[in-house]
């Protein structure tokens, strides 16, 4: 991952912010986008009921969080940005994290809080280009010192879950080792635009390792056979959610700013889902 992210910040001295944003975006729809597109397999394998029932109530179910959620931009915005981040929040947390397993209290707080610590060391080091995006969905300026004082909190409340563990002796991690990826991350926050930025984590740091640990859940191994089949049965759910998408982008091409907030909305409607499936698969 060290050397992909480098790798990918150093392409940011030869393009400009357009190129950039190209790359950007074909991260997010091809990686970013698979890697929560095989939802229906990973509840499938963990339920008992007949293959029709299960897809029917799975769909269901399915469509009506996505509903649900843009539902909720579109009556109070500013409530659902807040729970959009909090939620992937804790999901990032959980990627990062989940592998250790670990039996303790307050785990979903570390979870979140280390999340947090993510999406707010990005805001607060692309803040010229965060903020007109809040303020378009929300219509709420944020200045910059929300930004420092929320990451500090996180932080804070992230490395005090983790001492006190480590304290107790329930967590064994190498903090330095963890604390090194974050100023990496910091150096291609601050070095690389939003969204390439965004694109670096989401999907190097993200995605990938998700795809990797589904199809370890689902084939037991990862190799180039278990690889295809993951995609053939991802192929028509992140089809419709590319169709869907290059609608929008057809009436909003002129508008890169509220293009911008409408992916949100649109990323926001295919987390909230995943984030549940994968909590479940995680309890499981």
């Amino acid at each position: 991952m060290i050397v992909t992210t480098f790798f990918f910040l150093w392409i940011t001295v030869f393009f400009d912010v357009q190129v950039e944003s190209i790359l950007g975006y074909f991260l997010i729809f091809t990686f970013g986008i698979f890697h929560g597109s095989n939802d229906l397999m990973l509840i499938q394998k963990t339920t008992s009921l007949t293959k029709q029932t299960f897809f029917w109530r799975t769909l269901i179910s399915y469509i009506a969080v996505v509903m649900l959620t843009v539902l909720l931009f579109s009556l109070i915005p500013s409530i659902a940005l807040l729970f959009f981040v909090i939620a992937s929040s804790y999901h990032f947390g959980e990627q990062h994290w989940g592998a250790l397993k670990i039996k303790a209290p307050l785990k979903s707080l570390f979870y979140t809080f280390y999340g947090l610590v993510i999406f707010f060391l990005l805001f607060y080091l692309n803040q010229k280009e965060v903020t007109p995006i809040i303020y378009q969905i929300t219509g709420i300026a944020i200045e910059k010192v929300v930004y420092l004082y929320t990451l500090a909190v996180s932080f804070a409340a992230f490395i005090g879950i983790y001492f006190w563990w480590y304290v107790k002796k329930m967590i064994d991690v190498n903090i330095i080792k963890e604390l090194f990826f974050l100023l990496v991350l910091a150096i291609v926050f601050r070095a690389a635009s939003l969204l390439w930025a965004f694109s670096i984590y989401f999907v190097v740091w993200h995605s990938i390792p998700s795809l990797i640990d589904q199809i370890r859940f689902l084939h037991g191994t990862v190799n180039k056979v278990t690889l295809l089949k993951y995609l053939k049965n991802s192929f028509l759910y992140w089809f419709v959610s590319m169709m869907g998408l290059a609608v929008l982008y057809l009436i909003f091409q002129n508008q890169e700013g509220l293009f911008l907030s409408i992916m949100i909305y649109f990323l926001a409607a295919i987390t909230f889902p995943h984030v549940i499936v994968m909590t479940r698969l995680n309890r499981g």
